[in-house]
């Protein structure tokens, strides 16, 4: 059975707190991919294309079981941050987190139906998607869904490290399989150009980050 995949990659940072704040880097980044990687737009299209076959596949199937979709969570903390100090969050940080991003996607979250921000009011529904940590990892190994790793970097630029915190070979974790899970990296990100950024995500179809 054919499925449509869901590919997400967010970036978020631990400093949330600065009186500039640039919050989301997400459309500057995702442009200057388009614009210079023709394999992110060869990516992006066929994951276009993919999830069009499957809608209409299933457009009679819209009221369609809950969906659950399986969450790593990378947490690349600062190597003399020990647990739940600084950069290395808690687990009740990261669960909150999840349960948030749960209530919004259900469309429960307590905003509604008067959110701070009018724009998608028309367009808010629920697509019957549940984020949960990982239980089990890549190898078939029992997980919380959570990966710490340890980093000598102190953070990452938002503008010339914007994928480093995504491969250990840049001093940052590994991601998992990107059509097995979501994958979410947290770590300190830092925005040259002034102002901090809150966080970032791409569009389906960006290349492997392993293979980067």
């Amino acid at each position: 059975m054919k499925k449509a995949y869901i590919i997400i990659t967010l970036l978020i940072s631990t400093n949330l707190y600065t009186q500039n704040i640039n919050k989301c880097g997400t459309t500057k980044l995702v442009n200057e991919e388009l614009a210079n990687n023709p394999d992110y737009v060869n990516g992006y299209n066929a994951v276009l294309e993919q999830n069009k076959i499957w809608l209409n596949q299933n457009k009679q199937k819209r009221n369609h079981a809950t969906i659950t979709l399986p969450v790593v969570v990378h947490i690349v903390h600062k190597d003399n941050h020990p647990l739940n100090i600084g950069t290395n969050i808690p687990d009740i940080q990261i669960e909150d987190a999840l349960r948030i991003l749960n209530e919004d996607y259900s469309k429960t979250n307590p905003e509604f139906p008067n959110p701070p921000r009018n724009t998608f009011v028309n367009y808010a529904g629920n697509p019957n998607l549940k984020f949960c940590l990982a239980t089990i990892d890549p190898n078939g190994n029992t997980t919380n869904g959570i990966n710490r790793v340890a980093t000598t970097k102190s953070n990452f630029d938002k503008d010339t490290e914007s994928n480093d915190m995504k491969r250990s070979s840049t001093l940052g974790a590994d991601g998992w399989p990107p059509t097995e899970y979501i994958n979410i990296w947290v770590c300190d990100i830092v925005n040259q150009g002034g102002g901090q950024i809150l966080g970032y995500a791409y569009k389906p179809g960006l290349p492997s980050w392993n293979a980067w």
